[in-house]
């Protein structure tokens, strides 16, 4: 039967996680599993197990490259099946961002701000030069949606210091530290020349700014891209191109430039690799500005799970063929049998999602023989895989061996005729017992037949025979039995008899063997036959001579052979005829 996926089941112990499905179907079967869409080996790394029905992957010492989708594959010789499961890991907690130092003056409000990431249950703590900050009305702590803050509504002296933030998850802890110094009056004073020594900074020497920012595009491979971004501002200024926060520095990849007001980036042919976030970064003495935009470089389509080379099913079956695509959207998928385009219909059904493109045929015929291909297309390109089908009857005996008796050291055969789809593999069984070709045994198989000849025939030679004939889509049996002739014997003799003169007499003799039995019956050493006096019978192995009225003449020996192509024998025995 075809196969059929239970539910993936994910375990952990430790730095091990496990992965466990159940299937169902006829084995032997074929597992294959999958990362992210690659095929996975096996290694220290990654453990694989098939114990009955249940497949297994473990994957030891995991880390963040082992986050991810993982698909199970299975499949038999009429169907496959497909399960998955997402594996994740917890994250210790780090900070996003980060508290800052930060000045304020006698009075004033004072706050520290971080943000935090990391697996849940996340727990923050602040410390206060080394003391741990208990509750206290003057200092307010909140986190909420992974945001911790600190605040002093009114700054004193004693609130100047070394602030520590402290989170915990069951996967790590992380800490940042700022300080907080709060200002008396003569501190104010310096603040406010430096404040107005920075206002006639800003208002003769204007920081960048971006007029027209980046915008984001999608290409298709080994295209040219240019970014172009319009900035104001002071001159001169610097710029700095990023993808993905990398800088990027002109090469045969790509070139940077700057003209005038307006800067730009020409990457050259690009491929899949390049897509990503890339950024200008502005600055002259005033400050700096920075726009990003995407780049999506669209992907040719690919075969992640490919058809078969070679799939066969048996007729009248339905069959499901399937492969896996990925690629920028959207993909079209095409079936094709040789170079005509499939279509859905009374028996042919097609589907494409999740990426997993379907071709069902309904009712497997002869007629459905041949090469099926599937082509996946998008923007960037085509790509095709194919099978081979062959759709196959199983073996049928429409002749099977008699059963033979043969002579002691003579030859037998047995003969079969079968029906169905070739070739077939043929084996040959003595009471259940596979045979090999030998001295003794000579196999032959042309075509729909097959002949197993069994030479010098001896007593051991003798039992039931089976022939088994099978192919991919199933299988058949015969049986026949072969025994050994049997030489004629006697299992009850002639009896010496005694007759009166003119009465009715019998000698009779019990006998087996395998038929035909010839009879011959003497008297003395004449033969004699049926005549009006006397008469000849051999019925349900009981040989008998009836003399109808005794004779004087007809007192003597009596003798009975028996023969057949196996051996002979012979038994005898006296008639005494009395007067009166």
């Amino acid at each position: 039967g075809a196969v059929l996926c239970q539910n993936i089941r994910l375990w952990r112990v430790w730095s091990t996680a496990g992965f466990q499905c159940q299937v169902a179907g006829t084995p032997p079967f074929q597992v294959t599993w999958h990362k992210d869409s690659k095929e996975m080996k096996p290694s220290s790394k990654h453990g694989f197990s098939l114990t009955n029905d249940i497949m297994g992957l473990e994957v030891h010492k995991c880390d963040s490259i082992d986050i991810g989708e993982y698909q199970c594959t299975v499949s038999n010789e009429v169907g496959s099946c497909t399960c998955k499961t997402t594996l994740n890991l917890k994250e210790p907690p780090t900070f996003t961002k980060k508290i800052e130092n930060t000045t304020t003056v006698l009075g004033k409000m004072a706050q520290f701000q971080c943000v935090v990431a990391g697996s849940p249950t996340l727990s923050v703590q602040w410390q206060k030069d080394e003391n741990w900050i208990l509750d206290d009305p003057k200092i307010e702590r909140t986190f909420q949606n992974n945001v911790a803050t600190l605040r002093v509504a009114t700054c004193e002296a004693s609130h100047s210091g070394r602030y520590t933030c402290q989170v915990v998850n069951d996967a790590g802890q992380d800490k940042c530290v700022a300080s907080l110094t709060v200002q008396g009056i003569a501190e104010k004073i310096c603040l406010f020349i430096i404040f107005l020594s920075l206002h006639f900074f800003e208002t003769h020497f204007k920081p960048p700014s971006f007029v027209t920012p980046l915008e984001s595009q999608t290409a298709l491979p080994n295209a040219k891209v240019r970014f172009k971004g319009i900035f104001k501002g002071t001159p001169p200024f610097t710029v700095k191109w990023f993808k993905d926060d990398k800088e990027l520095m002109t090469g045969p990849m790509c070139f940077t430039g700057l003209e005038a007001l307006s800067c730009f980036l020409e990457l050259y042919s690009v491929g899949v690799t390049q897509s990503g976030v890339y950024s200008c970064q502005v600055s002259n003495d005033a400050g700096s500005a920075r726009c990003s935009a995407d780049l999506t470089v669209k992907e040719p389509p690919e075969f992640v799970l490919k058809l078969p080379a070679n799939k066969c099913v048996k007729q009248g079956e339905s069959l499901r063929l399937e492969c896996k695509v990925s690629g920028t959207a959207p993909l079209t998928v095409t079936w094709y049998k040789h170079d005509t385009r499939l279509t859905d219909g009374r028996n042919y059904r097609t589907s494409f999602a999740n990426s997993v493109a379907v071709l069902e045929i309904v009712t497997s015929s002869f007629d459905d023989d041949g090469v099926y291909t599937c082509e996946a297309q998008n923007d960037a390109g085509s790509v095709s895989c194919s099978t081979t089908l062959t759709v196959k009857e199983p073996p049928h005996f429409v002749k099977v061996p008699l059963p033979i008796e043969g002579l002691k050291g003579k030859d037998v055969s047995l003969y079969c005729e079968l029906s169905g789809t070739a070739p077939f593999q043929i084996t040959w069984l003595k009471d259940k017992k596979p045979l090999m070709e030998s001295r003794k045994y000579k196999m032959l198989s042309e075509g729909s037949s097959a002949t197993l000849h069994v030479i010098g025939i001896e007593s051991s030679d003798a039992g039931e025979y089976d022939c088994k004939a099978s192919n991919s889509v199933g299988s058949d049996t015969c049986q026949t039995s072969v025994k050994l002739r049997e030489p004629p014997s006697f299992v009850k003799k002639l009896s010496n008899m005694t007759v009166i003169l003119g009465e009715e007499v019998s000698l009779v003799a019990t006998v087996k063997g395998s038929e035909p039995i010839t009879v011959s019956w003497l008297k003395d050493k004449d033969i004699l036959r049926d005549s009006d006096n006397q008469k000849l019978t051999f019925e349900n192995n009981q040989v008998a001579l009836t003399v109808f009225k005794a004779s004087a003449s007809m007192a003597g020996k009596y003798t009975c052979q028996l023969r057949n192509d196996a051996g002979s024998v012979e038994c005898f025995a006296n008639l005494t005829v009395l007067g009166l």
